[in-house]
């Protein structure tokens, strides 16, 4: 039984309610002041508790997937290329060094409203970046009707601390479900993911603009029938992943063609990430670079969000052709998970600079 399966997270908390009640129940009759009885009151306590806290750690884990199998928790997950469900038939092969993608179990991902598609929760391993991180892919129910079946749909990394919110309260899926419904979003599948190691190539460290840039994009294609080049592919992000999100449009353009980016700053993100050099880090200070280096075919949508007005005043007065940006103010605070408004529009944004490929 799979450590995130919902049957196994069922069964531990009903054996963890047993075993609450059995220590309530048998704890009278070892009352007494012997080493025996003491024994047996330490080991029902001790017992009682073991059961119910690993009961409480794996629904956590499942619902929030820091270990997708017992072989994640336990490190002996030797595998190399695994890929979920909806995995396009006429793809070659995937070759050793493939980064991969794999499916894992967790309450967000049991089951959408029908007509609203479905939402996978997934493992990606980055060969290249050597980066794991979880993250959901979310499916439109077009992706199977036959009038697609010959095309590749567009895709968006959405890129935000709070996936679990951007899921429950934003209710993405159920959102993009509705505007592709209506006409005014293309049928476009959306990964989910938390933003990581300042999305930044740390010297000697952690790879994570590679991770963004390559892993998961390669991994993605490999495992879903959609768009395998940059006009296929666009991004939205808040906060770190609103640096993020801007970063892989200026910085990895040949794969995402627009960006829908809220963030706190477009400088350099703080911390430990570049070696000491001030040449590595104004590299990916994204003001310097776009008043020192040519500007790249990139589309940004950069969003005021929470009232951080200077942030995008900024960036946008730095913006020149081939580059082109667009201005949005929203109304919910700096995160995704509270745009409600205006996340139709954000859609309607993106899904107009993304092309599908036959």
């Amino acid at each position: 039984m799979g450590l995130t399966d919902g049957p196994f997270v069922i069964l531990l908390g009903v054996l963890g309610f047993a075993a609450f009640v059995t220590c309530v129940v048998l704890l009278p009759l070892v009352a007494g002041r012997g080493v025996r009885q003491a024994s047996a009151r330490a080991g029902l306590v001790v017992g009682t508790q073991s059961v119910v806290v690993f009961a409480v750690l794996v629904a956590v884990n499942s619902s929030f997937g820091f270990f997708g199998s017992w072989a994640d928790l336990l490190g002996t997950d030797k595998s190399r290329v695994r890929v979920v469900g909806g995995t396009d038939a006429t793809a070659p092969p995937a070759a050793a060094a493939q980064p991969s993608l794999r499916p894992r179990s967790d309450t967000l991902s049991r089951g959408l409203p029908a007509g609203e598609g479905r939402l996978d929760a997934v493992v990606f391993h980055g060969l290249r970046s050597g980066i794991t991180a979880t993250g959901y892919v979310y499916v439109p129910p077009q992706y199977s009707h036959h009038a697609y079946r010959s095309r590749r749909l567009p895709v968006v990394l959405v890129l935000t601390a709070d996936v679990p919110g951007t899921l429950t309260r934003l209710r993405l899926p159920s959102v993009a479900a509705g505007q592709i419904a209506g006409g005014a979003v293309q049928p476009t599948v959306y990964v989910l993911m938390s933003p990581v190691g300042g999305c930044v190539d740390a010297p000697g460290g952690p790879q994570a603009g590679t991770f963004f840039a390559e892993d998961v994009p390669m991994a993605v294609t490999a495992s879903y029938r959609v768009a395998r080049d940059g006009p296929g592919w666009g991004v939205i992000g808040d906060a770190a992943g609103g640096y993020c999100a801007a970063r892989l449009a200026l910085r990895a353009g040949d794969r995402f063609t627009a960006a829908a980016c809220a963030a706190s700053s477009y400088g350099a993100p703080p911390g430990d990430l570049y070696g000491r050099s001030a040449a590595i880090r104004n590299e990916n200070d994204l003001l310097w670079t776009l008043g020192h280096r040519p500007p790249p075919p990139a589309h940004l949508l950069v969003i005021t969000a929470g009232g951080a007005i200077e942030p995008a005043r900024r960036l946008t007065a730095l913006i020149r052709p081939p580059t082109s940006a667009d201005s949005l103010t929203v109304t919910g605070g700096g995160t995704l998970p509270t745009w409600q408004r205006d996340l139709p529009a954000v859609l309607r944004w993106l899904s107009g600079r993304l092309s599908p490929e036959s």
